[in-house]
């Protein structure tokens, strides 16, 4: 599996023929949920069946990560469960604390240990959805190499979860109440080295599409770097969103032609497009051409 990724579904893990149906809509990824959308008298047996679809996933090329529940709920028999060769990773729920990822790191290593996998193999994405958490988010993603984003929410209006309730907000139209958390999470997760944060898209009625196209372009341009969505019709607004354009390739593939071009007279910057562009656009160039070739397959 290839970061960043664009798309994230999330799959109830109890629903496993849902699983087996994904591959038709081409998520970059898949959250198999043993948390929240399993019921509580069934947990178990959706642990002990969640890795049977993991190779099938495997096989299609989607990533695949299972939201875990707290450690302190669960989550230990989870990851003595759900550790398989083809398993990407783990999202931690209402994470809160250091400790807490750092028990999660160190409970990883140890069923890698018993599954013959390598040390550091499984990645954690952080999902901070307590005031405490959101407020820490750089030290949570700190406390582990392992933590490549973490995960915010990008709420419609519909109804309010965890992240609203936490925050004591009344999502709106705008989205006002919410700039500064986004905004805040995505620039946690960079700080602390973890440079792929995944935004929630929720709080929107399913056949909403446009809602849904314009939540994914609010986390896009706030510095995710996909998105997590809870239906699959879902996906291909996100990917739409997320898929580089022939004029964006093209403006950017520019950038790095008049550089070339004005690096061999001996100049450091030059006009393009109008604007003064220089050694500082290079990068996000360069990373912005490598997504459009990946993600035009």
């Amino acid at each position: 599996m290839e970061w960043p990724l664009r798309s994230l579904l999330f799959i109830p893990a109890h629903k496993v023929d849902w699983a087996r149906k994904v591959a038709r809509h081409r998520p970059d990824a898949v959250v198999l949920d043993l948390e929240d959308a399993v019921p509580p008298h069934i947990k178990a047996d959706a642990r002990a069946g969640v890795s049977a679809v993991f190779e099938e996933l495997h096989q299609n090329d989607i990533g695949t990560f299972v939201r875990i529940n707290a450690l302190e709920e669960g989550g230990d028999l989870d990851l003595s469960a759900i550790v398989h060769e083809h398993l990407d990773g783990v999202m931690l729920p209402k994470a809160d604390s250091v400790d807490q990822v750092r028990e999660l790191d160190s409970l990883l290593t140890y069923y890698e240990g018993r599954a013959g996998l390598p040390k550091g193999v499984l990645s954690i994405l952080i999902l901070p959805e307590t005031a405490t958490g959101m407020h820490d988010a750089r030290q949570l993603a700190a406390a582990s190499p392992r933590v490549k984003g973490i995960t915010g929410a990008v709420l419609g209006t519909g109804a309010a979860g965890d992240f609203a309730t936490a925050l004591g907000i009344w999502p709106s139209q705008s989205g006002v109440e919410q700039n500064y958390i986004v905004s805040k999470l995505s620039l946690d997760s960079r700080a602390a080295g973890a440079m792929y944060p995944i935004a929630v898209v929720n709080g929107v009625q399913i056949d909403d599409l446009p809602t849904v196209k314009e939540l994914a372009l609010r986390a896009k341009v706030s510095g995710y770097t996909g998105v997590l969505v809870i239906h699959p019709t879902h996906l291909a607004v996100v990917h739409e969103v997320f898929t580089p354009t022939d004029e964006e390739v093209r403006y950017y593939q520019g950038i790095l032609d008049a550089m070339n071009e004005t690096e061999q007279k001996g100049n450091g910057a030059v006009r393009f497009g109008g604007e003064m562009i220089d050694y500082a656009m290079i990068a996000r160039a360069k990373q912005f051409l490598r997504d459009a070739e990946r993600f035009k397959k």
